[in-house]
């Protein structure tokens, strides 16, 4: 169940790069009488550039897969462990959940899989959006696990869909976190509100 995946990874530059030396790596092992298949190589979205480069980026490998903290980070230039600044980080700014969008189109444009790392993941108001961009797999700690199951099986797809189009008009984290809440209140799901992901 070997899969390899790029971290930081900024330009396609520095992924052609890392493919050849992995590829090189593959045909010397083949070369030595070591047979195996090439496991998928994939690519972490974790900063700003490899968002507007997303579907170049997927062309090139197997699957993508988004740090939304490291993102959310980098796309705000806030520290959320400086407590200086920390109030700044909001997983759910508009410029974020745009982001995490355009990335996981990009993926689908090019047939790719899309994955999802970070508190973000294992958040069960935030699992309802991802789940409507179409992020095919979360990834979360156990303890997260039947949270966003529960959350997660108490929206039809289409209404998830209808959820993220009329979040996507608003225009700052504060109005999509009340809205978040008012949609889990009428669905009955008031264990899983709480203050945004930060």
């Amino acid at each position: 169940n070997l899969r390899i995946m790029l971290p930081m990874i900024s330009n396609t530059i520095e992924l052609d790069e890392a493919l050849e030396l992995i590829y090189r790596s593959h045909r010397e092992l083949v070369q030595e009488g070591i047979e195996g298949d090439l496991p998928p190589v994939g690519v972490m979205v974790e900063v700003p550039s490899a968002v507007y480069q997303a579907r170049a980026l997927a062309r090139r490998v197997d699957f993508l897969s988004v740090g939304s903290n490291d993102l959310t980070q980098y796309l705000l230039a806030v520290d959320r462990n400086n407590a200086r600044v920390a109030d700044l980080y909001h997983a759910y700014h508009p410029a974020v959940l745009q982001a995490l969008a355009a990335v996981a189109t990009a993926a689908r444009a090019e047939g790719k899989l899309v994955s999802i790392c970070g508190e973000l993941a294992g958040d069960p108001m935030s699992a309802i959006l991802l789940m409507a961009m179409g992020y095919n797999v979360l990834s979360m700690n156990s303890t997260s696990l039947l949270r966003v199951k529960k959350a997660v099986r108490s929206f039809a797809h289409s209404d998830a869909v209808l959820l993220l189009e009329e979040i996507s008009t608003l225009e700052d984290s504060h109005a999509i976190s009340r809205r978040l809440e008012e949609v889990l209140r009428e669905r009955g799901l008031t264990q899983f509100i709480h203050s945004p992901v930060d």
